[in-house]
């Protein structure tokens, strides 16, 4: 490695090596005694003295104190040169310090005593980034996410590999894998900016594309995150990419109620809202199509089903096979659909009319009214027509 990259290495890797060890536990009982009253010192073990100076030297490091963050790092590999995190957190030292030759000598030394500290491998995840390596920069990065769950630097380290059509093809091959902190990918924090959001999305879409889909259930959670957030498209792209069998079109799912009931914790399609007044029920049409039954038997009309939508402003009409007058719809924007009012048109008939207002969190409810009978509903359509 020549010295230019290796200054560049240098200033990522520390960056991102403060990130993560920012967030993570950084010393036990033992090494805060020794930290609080440093007279005890003497009487501690030799190992416990090292774990005391490295725990001194990651607080230095965090703490961007780069001559107490080398003294102690310098203790620690004095009292445990076998130790991995001794000649790692030497290395992180003379980065911070700028000494980028050194630094890397101190990883080279470091990366002889296995893949599971984390300061190496982002070391090393940055060399290999800059030198084109991908495939092994996706091994750096996954033997972090597999020894550290919930690594807090994650984003950052993974950007520069979900930014580039290259760095995602790489990281797809490993995903294919389904490693552990696959999970945790698809889990987006909610504090996540929406270009993280938006990366993800295209990494998962390509996985599919790639010829790996991880179903319904797998994705549910990424697609829910997105859907709570207002994130419609990111959530349609990946839903759709992997959870064969639910097409999505006209901005409405399942109209005619095929996958109701099979997956109650899909993001798609139609929710039942529970009520002792009402009952609703799937029934088999014969040849694979499917409609529901519906009873209200309380004095008012009952929110039954609901479903999220993506609509453009503009003026909709809805239609539904049902007998007329029995069912209405509402809209609600970052809120559950509120009772019907002002009704134009029907349902059952030539259509309701839905006016939709820019909304990024929009969602379609049906309403019963109520009767002593049970009516059956089906086939419900929505068309823009203005």
């Amino acid at each position: 490695m020549t010295r230019g990259p290796a200054v560049f290495v240098g200033r990522s890797a520390i960056t991102l090596f403060l990130l993560g060890l920012a967030g993570l536990a950084m010393a036990t009982g033992l090494d805060r005694m020794s930290l609080q009253a440093p007279a005890l010192a003497r009487f501690t073990p030799p190992a416990f003295r090292a774990e005391a100076s490295r725990s001194a030297a990651r607080l230095a490091l965090v703490r961007q104190q780069p001559e107490a963050a080398l003294a102690e790092a310098r203790e620690a590999v004095s009292a445990d040169p076998l130790h991995p995190a001794s000649t790692a957190l030497l290395g992180a030292a003379y980065l911070l310090d700028g000494g980028a030759p050194k630094a890397e000598a101190a990883f080279r030394v470091a990366a002889r005593f296995g893949w599971r500290e984390a300061a190496t491998q982002l070391y090393w995840y940055e060399a290999a980034l800059q030198s084109g390596d991908l495939p092994r920069a996706v091994d750096r990065a996954d033997a972090i996410l597999r020894t550290r769950p919930g690594f807090p630097a994650t984003v950052a380290m993974l950007e520069p590999l979900e930014r580039t059509p290259a760095g995602r093809a790489a990281l797809i091959v490993r995903m294919a894998d389904r490693p552990d902190w696959l999970r945790d990918y698809l889990r987006p924090d909610p504090a996540l900016d929406d270009e993280v959001l938006e990366r993800r999305s295209v990494v998962l879409t390509e996985l599919a594309t790639a010829g790996t889909s991880l179903g319904c259930e797998a994705v549910s959670p990424f697609v829910t995150g997105a859907l709570e957030r207002g994130a419609r498209r990111q959530a349609e792209a990946v839903w759709t990419a992997h959870c064969s069998g639910s097409p999505l079109s006209g901005g409405l799912a399942d109209g005619g109620f095929e996958q109701f009931g099979n997956d109650a914790g899909a993001p798609f399609g139609w929710r039942a809202q529970p009520s002792g007044d009402v009952t609703l029920r799937t029934f088999d049409k014969g040849g694979g199509n499917h409609a529901l039954q519906l009873r209200n038997r309380s004095s008012v009309s009952r929110l039954v089903l609901r479903q999220s939508v993506a609509l453009e402003p503009g003026t909709y009409r809805l239609k539904g096979e049902v007998r007329p007058g029995r069912v209405a719809a509402s809209l609600g924007c970052e809120q559950a659909p509120g009772m019907p009012a002002g009704v134009v048109g029907d349902i059952g008939g030539e259509g309701q009319v839905l006016t939709v207002a820019a909304c990024s969190r929009l969602e379609l409810g049906l309403w019963l009214r109520p009767a002593p009978d049970e009516i059956e509903l089906d086939t419900v359509a929505l068309e823009k027509v203005g």
